[in-house]
């Protein structure tokens, strides 16, 4: 995709957002995977009744602990790294396409498999993790979930297994 197809899709994503209401507080779209879009951490139980009406409820059990909001833009046939969190648990909904998706509780990376629009995941701190862009651009809402109140995670919680 040429890198003016990437930014617009973007800006398509950036004043989607904007319309629902939300403040976007950082992004990138300089990864070669992709990147993101972070929303306010003041706006994540919208977000949740928003991009995951399925695991909302489950989600909202754990508010007791900051959220951190995000979108993740995976293109196709790119991937993030091969990663876990110790400090942090993830939930992610397929919002738009198809994306592959690689779990392990080791270091040792299985094939990925398939999940679509509407698929939920949850990761528990430690969970080896790669999303794999597969034919077309793949959107997923990101929500962290702190597990640590007083060392909450940061993008330095990231353990990189492979790229």
């Amino acid at each position: 995709m040429r890198i003016s197809k990437k930014k617009d899709l973007f800006e398509e994503i950036r004043l989607k957002l904007v319309s629902q209401g939300f403040r976007i507080v950082d992004h990138d779209d300089q990864q070669a995977w992709g990147g993101s879009l972070l929303i306010d951490e003041a706006q994540a139980s919208i977000f949740l009744q928003t991009y995951f009406k399925q695991a909302a409820s489950m989600a909202e059990a754990t508010l007791n602990l900051p959220l951190r909001p995000k979108l993740l833009v995976v293109a196709p046939h790119q991937a993030i790294s091969w990663q876990y969190h110790l400090r942090r648990a993830e939930l992610w909904q397929v919002v738009l396409g198809e994306i592959g998706v690689k779990l392990s509780d080791s270091d040792e990376e299985p094939d990925p498999y398939l999940k679509k629009k509407g698929d939920f995941i949850m990761l528990e701190p430690g969970t080896r993790h790669r999303l794999v862009g597969l034919q077309d651009w793949a959107i997923i809402a990101q929500v962290w979930q702190h597990v640590d109140g007083e060392h909450p995670s940061d993008e330095r919680d990231i353990v990189r297994l492979l790229d």
